[in-house]
């Protein structure tokens, strides 16, 4: 019987682009009608502050936009806060009703822990998103660590964040830039810091280029989450409007598209409770 499950975070146990994508299309509806600027300049000030930050999901993003700094006439967080409240309670609202776990996901998780299977968390999303994520859908209680990078400016992060991390120092494993996926060196020292052999581990991931090619090449068992290709189209352009891949970020997806998009996963699912037969 298998005895490790490393699984992906988004669109994998939940469907982040349509949660994200929702959230903030909502508060730039919101902030829209609070000042008058125009979506298409929100949009491309937006997408400067997430190529800045490495990240489309910069928490409090908004705050950081050019264009309502010179609207406001301030930079000061507060008193933006202040002026933007409407637009960030639009986005915590949506991301109530929208932000939830795949079906069949919590059974799965609760299953494999009474059948004493290890579960660990492996994403590239930044670790604040990913923490906060697990905490709010409640299911990090079972998972042993969880596997993810830091923020690009991590050491700049403000007190209260950088004390929220401390907190959970030992489950969280912080990875550099050099892990990103697919890096089955990095499966590999997963699998030794857990303390379970290769054969006795599982990866679970929605993407072949990256979950599934890695998984391979580390000679784990590959799981294709193929439902968490499934998008709404509208969301998904949403998502390459504001995204913060560079020209280099591109370049390197399709050189990875070129080498690993042919890659076969051990299996295929279209439902995360379908994980169990492999654990039984």
């Amino acid at each position: 019987m298998k005895k490790l499950l490393i699984t992906d975070l988004d669109n994998t146990l939940y469907d982040w682009v349509a949660y994200f994508s929702q959230s903030f299309l909502a508060m730039l509806e919101k902030t829209n009608e609070i000042t008058g600027i125009s979506k298409e300049i929100l949009i491309s000030d937006f997408k400067k502050v997430h190529q800045y930050h490495g990240n489309t999901e910069h928490p409090f993003s908004v705050l950081e936009l050019e264009c309502l700094h010179k609207h406001f006439k301030t930079k000061d967080n507060a008193l933006l806060k202040v002026h933007l409240d409407e637009a960030l309670h639009s986005f915590n609202s949506m991301r109530k009703k929208s932000l939830s776990c795949y079906e069949g996901v919590l059974d799965t998780l609760e299953y494999l822990q009474n059948k004493n299977v290890l579960i660990v968390a492996h994403t590239e999303a930044p670790v604040r998103n990913s923490l906060y994520r697990l905490e709010k859908l409640g299911i990090k209680k079972y998972f042993n660590n969880l596997y993810a990078p830091k923020d690009k400016y991590h050491d700049d992060l403000d007190k209260r964040s950088l004390d929220w991390l401390a907190e959970h120092k030992n489950f969280l494993k912080l990875l550099s830039k050099e892990e990103l996926k697919p890096n089955p060196k990095l499966l590999l020292d997963i699998c030794n810091r857990e303390g379970v052999r290769i054969e006795d581990a599982v990866y679970i991931g929605d993407s072949i280029v990256k979950d599934i090619s890695m998984a391979n090449d580390a000679g784990i068992t590959s799981v294709w989450a193929e439902y968490g290709k499934q998008y709404n189209p509208l969301y998904w352009s949403t998502l390459v409007s504001i995204t913060h891949w560079t020209v280099d970020d591109i370049e390197r997806e399709e050189s990875l598209k070129k080498a690993f998009d042919q890659s076969q996963p051990s299996l295929s699912i279209q439902k995360f409770s379908q994980l169990k037969e492999l654990f039984g």
